[in-house]
């Protein structure tokens, strides 16, 4: 009898086990969905703050930028060239000069604007073709699933970190005080901060890599250069080549901007426009800044997608 006894006490207890374990299971769950919901409030209580200050700060109000806007236009109509309609295709006279209200007397240094258009190509290239490199390198040991060693991935990052984080315009005024005035100084400006940018994008699509042909790699005695070789880089490579081409659609865009401050290209001719004249010729730049950057963002699309497209297929 005490043997029945106890067998059935053994069966209560073994009945009530799956009971406990839901019950902790669900108030497990409960105070886990307790403390999400604090942790957001806080976070939206500190995004709050946050944007609350940052409006104060910068003085974002609106009756501020309503009173603003209409001086853009005020800007812009002093740029805006006197084209008379029927001039507007005259060329230049017996004696070589350009005639008032024509376009081309608005444009008369086209070609050398045409010049430095090409130039600020060119460092866009060069650029985007260095920092590429050094970030191709230095992206394998940045990737906290490939590095070699411990210490690699962390001066890999830092690396990154210190030459992204500093702006290309400040680089650029490093650069110009250092080598002098020229395109020398707007290359390497931008690309050190090419190699920080795409090597943060390059390190994180190989962290995104499938381990198993570096495992194979590693059974058949692999060095880690062949790992990276053989078993990362054609996976990663239409990736690499989409971001390349991307950066080089931006650096276009900063070796317009960097030239404010002496490193060539047509930015350092705009500024020059903008310092001495603010007149019509001011337009004329910006005019042909805005289609090379628009032909070459067209261009630089089609190759990108055109390279994904056959490696997909």
């Amino acid at each position: 009898m005490s043997d029945i006894i106890m067998m059935g006490g053994s069966a209560g207890a073994t009945g009530d086990a799956p009971h406990d374990a839901v019950h902790a299971f669900e108030r497990h769950r409960a105070e886990l969905r307790a403390s999400k919901r604090v942790w957001n409030i806080l976070l939206l209580a500190g995004f709050a703050i946050c944007l609350g200050l940052s409006i104060y700060i910068s003085q974002f109000y609106p009756d501020r930028l309503a009173s603003g806007v209409p001086r853009i236009f005020e800007y812009f109509g002093t740029i805006i060239p006197d084209l008379q309609w029927d001039l507007l295709f005259e060329g230049r006279t017996e004696e070589g000069r350009a005639v008032p209200g024509s376009l081309t007397y608005w444009y008369t240094d086209f070609w050398d604007y045409v010049g430095l258009i090409f130039e600020t190509i060119l460092m866009a290239i060069t650029a985007t073709l260095l920092g590429t490199f050094f970030a191709f390198i230095l992206s394998f040991s940045a990737s906290a699933n490939l590095a070699p060693s411990r210490w690699a991935y962390w001066i890999s990052r830092r690396v990154f970190e210190l030459s992204r984080g500093i702006p290309e315009i400040l680089l650029a005024l490093v650069f110009v005080f250092m080598i002098g005035i020229g395109p020398l100084a707007g290359v390497l400006a931008i690309a050190i901060h090419t190699t920080g940018a795409l090597g943060k994008l390059f390190s994180e699509v190989n962290e995104n890599a499938s381990s198993r042909p570096i495992e194979g790699i590693t059974a058949v005695g692999g060095t880690w250069a062949e790992k990276m070789a053989y078993g990362v880089v054609p996976q990663v490579a239409p990736n690499f080549f989409s971001y390349a081409m991307l950066r080089f659609e931006i650096n276009v865009r900063a070796s317009s901007i960097i030239g404010f401050v002496g490193a060539g290209g047509i930015g350092q001719e705009l500024n020059r426009v903008i310092s001495f004249y603010s007149d019509d010729r001011v337009l004329a730049v910006l005019i042909l800044v805005v289609l090379t950057v628009t032909v070459i963002d067209l261009i630089s699309e089609r190759i990108r997608h055109g390279f994904i497209g056959k490696e997909n297929f």
